[in-house]
């Protein structure tokens, strides 16, 4: 299976940039972005009418689904996206064909980064198990970055024989260390591969920059980091094979 981050910081409406990346990787990779990148920072939209945040989101999903058709990729990309009265977060999943959702189940609800009080996403007292899909033989799970941090999502994917956990993020405030042990740990224990998709860019809140720090990074089923990027917009395309995750479930038998 062919997979390639792309890492990237926020992107105008009738970005050309996806396409211009899109003709150099190999047709039928899954590509993936982080979070809040198809959409600003909510901080930046949140008096925006919601039916306009919409109205922009249907714009980018088909873009979006005209470009995985058209190289024949499969596309996971968190989006902004609603009605006139509620927006939600969610991570479509686009293969050219149709689009499915996923929407995130646990948000941030910190006072100066209070996501719960903004989206309509629904809370429910039990996690339910991500969206799956399959590719080369494959089973990858998506989820949004904060997610990371609830074993009860995690014991859901591990019973399900997940093999690829797609995590999309937007961390800043120099915790890249902290992603990487906590990543390394969840690739060990649930003997899988992890994608961690970080954007990069900067935003400006109450006077104070926060900078998105990109450091995205495959985080092997042996707690080590396969390979990452840095800071700057980039792209990272790799392989993976059945066999090669097979061998660390055999090694350890964790699942």
């Amino acid at each position: 299976m062919n997979l390639a981050i792309f890492q990237l910081s926020s992107l105008p409406l009738k970005e050309e940039k996806l396409s211009t990346y899109a003709k150099t990787i190999k047709k039928g990779s899954i590509v993936v972005l982080g979070e809040y990148v198809l959409n600003f920072f909510f901080h930046d939209f949140k008096n925006s009418p919601k039916e306009l945040l919409n109205k922009i989101a249907q714009s980018k999903l088909t873009q979006l689904s005209k470009l995985a058709k058209k190289y024949h990729l499969t596309i996971v990309a968190p989006i902004v996206c609603g009605d006139e009265k509620k927006i939600y977060k969610k991570i479509a999943i686009i293969d050219g064909d149709k689009t499915d959702f996923y929407m995130q189940q646990r948000l941030i609800s910190f006072s100066h980064w209070n996501e719960e009080k903004f989206f309509a996403n629904p809370k429910s007292k039990s996690f339910k198990l991500p969206y799956i899909f399959e590719k080369d033989g494959l089973k990858i799970g998506v989820l949004f970055g904060f997610e990371l941090h609830f074993d009860e999502i995690w014991i859901k994917l591990k019973q399900a024989g997940v093999d690829v956990v797609i995590l999309c993020t937007a961390s800043t405030f120099d915790s890249n260390e902290r992603w990487r042990d906590l990543c390394k740990a969840r690739a060990f224990i649930n003997s899988c591969i992890v994608v961690r998709v970080n954007r990069i860019g900067e935003c400006i809140q109450e006077g104070l920059k926060w900078k998105f720090y990109g450091d995205s990074f495959i985080a092997l089923p042996n707690g080590k980091i396969e390979d990452n990027l840095g800071e700057k917009e980039e792209i990272l395309c790799l392989n993976i094979q059945r066999e090669q995750i097979d061998e660390f479930v055999k090694e350890w038998n964790f699942r």
